[in-house]
């Protein structure tokens, strides 16, 4: 995996994977390892997606606040955030959401029309455990506090939220008693005589009163829904590597959060409403290992200058991956305007890029062809123009899985992009054009587009069956082979471009990319880095790019009403098209942060 002809460094930890090589040798099979997970792929298969889909780029930021709400990232009623990290060129302010600017990610989700879950169910009984996006929650146990505490005080939140949890279930208890008791009482008073009226007068009376009594305390019952967020698999994974004994070892974060979910879980049946109550859990990127990493400020700014005498003005905003927060003053932000390029960078995985020689003003994305001409803003007319998105391709070669541009402009109608990679001195190009619904994936060479491995089997899954590789070279003729730019009815639509690629190692490619530009202010380049290698960070754990392991989500139900028995409700997921649910929320791997319980009445 090590990029040729580059600087390269390694991260500045060295993963200790002892317990991965021991079960990769010989099957552990202990009930304290994992017990909910294991219980829960037995019990409740049929309510877990099999191929989920992190959205690219797969970002905590961008993906949690549509898992906690069920909103999209664009359009009206959107969270308006599509990054880690952004340029919102028209009030020419740079947000990085890792430092004091995580505070204004509410004002930005609620400016865009965007409601949160507990808007929406007002006013049953909710409850939030260390989430954001949770204003008009009943009650909160706030999710910044959490961050801030959590990882010198373990288990801060995780106490906090179960604790009331537990009091409010072992209330549950005492109000299902008061509701038998007083359905047993109006029964009685119903079935009374009207000869008997100085008893029923003194019956009413007591019902009055039970009911004055419940409705007193009937709010402290367990919660009508409850939103849970867990990080800590995720953050700590970043520097250890995803799969390292502080992760996956019988004492790492994962049995420590199978802990939690099976005792918030508990709750539930000691309280006697388990079978009243539908689950829902929810992941938002997954991780990959980092080998070797590169700086694509050093490779092609600096490559740039040397070559080509332009010292490029580069602003940077973000922090590397592994470093410490930034703060940006509120009020007196500074301006993006005398930056010939702004960069940015999460988690080791996407790398974006922000230029402005669009001829039609700073505040408009240029497209490619104005990107095969660029001159540095604060440069001279005179100055030599160059194509930015050669050199950055070329200059990265091997390090890039590939880089994506606008190649027309893009909204939630339509798009085209362009996408990049030069690996071996030889340069590719592909293109994503999306009309509505209808989508067409194909090559400026001839043959058919190889940049998202749409031919290659999924190392990772079982093998394709024969009728799955039917299936897959029926979808590969339908989508490509038989697609004719000039007749859009004969392109695929979402759907089927979805089960196309869940049989390759890039599950919803296609979809996601063809998606990437629907928020004008998600970047101008974005560059996503090949297997193994992270830009710009300093630790042995990634996300944000575009290989299997860091889109790879789980996203599964179980609980009423799942069921498949027939006349009890159809199952939630149809394992011959296991893609079926996973369009309608962003998603994480086996990193699971979120998991949410919804009591049904």
């Amino acid at each position: 995996m090590a990029p040729q002809g580059l600087p390269v460094s390694s991260p500045n930890h060295s993963p200790k994977n002892d317990f991965l090589y021991a079960v990769a040798n010989k099957p552990f099979d202990d009930p304290r390892y994992l017990p909910f997970f294991k219980r829960t792929y037995q019990a409740v298969a049929n309510g877990i997606v099999e191929y989920g889909v992190s959205t690219t780029p797969t970002i905590s930021v961008r993906n949690l606040p549509i898992i906690k709400t069920g909103a999209n990232v664009a359009g009206e009623g959107g969270t308006g955030i599509p990054n880690f990290h952004f340029v919102d060129r028209d009030v020419d302010r740079a947000y990085y959401f890792f430092g004091n600017d995580a505070l204004q990610l509410d004002p930005i989700f609620a400016s865009h029309g965007a409601k949160t879950q507990f808007e929406r169910l007002v006013p049953r009984i909710t409850m939030n455990c260390n989430a954001q996006y949770d204003w008009y929650a009943e009650s909160s146990f706030d999710a910044l506090l959490n961050l801030g505490l959590g990882e010198a005080v373990r288990d801060f939140g995780e106490q906090r939220c179960l604790k009331e949890l537990r009091h409010r279930g072992e209330m549950e208890t005492k109000l299902r008693e008061r509701r038998i008791a007083l359905l047993a009482d109006i029964k009685a008073y119903n079935e009374m005589s009207w000869w008997t009226p100085v008893t029923m007068f003194t019956k009413r009376l007591a019902i009055k009163d039970a009911l004055a009594a419940y409705a007193e305390q009937s709010q402290g019952g367990l919660p009508d829904f409850l939103l849970a967020y867990n990080p800590w698999p995720d953050h700590f994974a970043h520097f250890t590597g995803p799969f390292a004994d502080e992760i996956i070892a019988p004492t790492g974060e994962l049995n420590r959060l199978d802990f939690w979910l099976s005792q918030m879980e508990t709750v539930y049946r000691d309280a006697g409403v388990y079978n009243q109550t539908l689950w829902g859990m929810a992941g938002d990127h997954g991780l990959t290992p980092i080998h070797h990493i590169v700086s694509p400020e050093q490779v092609v700014f600096d490559g740039i200058e040397q070559d080509h005498g332009l010292a490029i003005n580069v602003r940077k905003i973000s922090s590397d991956e592994g470093e410490g927060p930034k703060i940006t003053h509120a009020f007196d932000y500074p301006s993006n305007k005398d930056a010939d390029i702004i960069v940015a960078s999460t988690a080791g995985g996407n790398y974006m890029m922000d230029l402005f020689n669009s001829g039609r003003g700073w505040q408009v994305q240029p497209l490619y062809k104005e990107l095969t001409g660029w001159k540095p803003p604060s440069f001279a007319e005179s100055a030599p123009a160059i194509d930015i998105v050669s050199e950055t391709a070329t200059r990265l070669g091997d390090s890039l899985d590939y880089l994506v541009v606008r190649e027309r402009d893009c909204d939630l109608s339509a798009c085209t992009i362009r996408l990049v990679r030069v690996e071996g001195g030889e340069r590719v190009d592909e293109f994503i054009e999306r009309q509505g619904n209808k989508v067409r994936y194909y090559g400026e060479q001839e043959g058919r587009p190889q940049l998202l491995d749409i031919e290659r089997p999924n190392p990772y899954a079982a093998a394709l069956s024969p009728d799955q590789e039917a299936e897959k070279q029926q979808l590969i003729s339908q989508c490509i082979d038989k697609a004719q730019e000039d007749d859009v009815s004969s392109w695929c639509d979402s759907t089927a471009w979805q089960q196309l690629t869940r049989l390759t190692p890039r599950p919803d490619s296609v979809n996601q990319l063809a998606h990437l530009y629907d928020e004008s202010r998600a970047g101008t380049m974005n560059l996503f880095p090949a297997q193994g290698v992270g830009y710009n960070t300093k630790v042995p754990g990634r996300h944000a790019g575009e290989h299997f392991h860091e889109k790879d989500a789980f996203l599964g139900f179980w609980g009423a009403p799942v069921s498949a028995t027939p006349g009890l409700g159809r199952p939630l997921t149809d394992r011959s098209h296991p893609q079926s649910m996973s369009t309608s929320l962003a998603y994480r791997s086996r990193w699971v942060k979120t998991v949410g319980a919804s009591r049904l009445y």
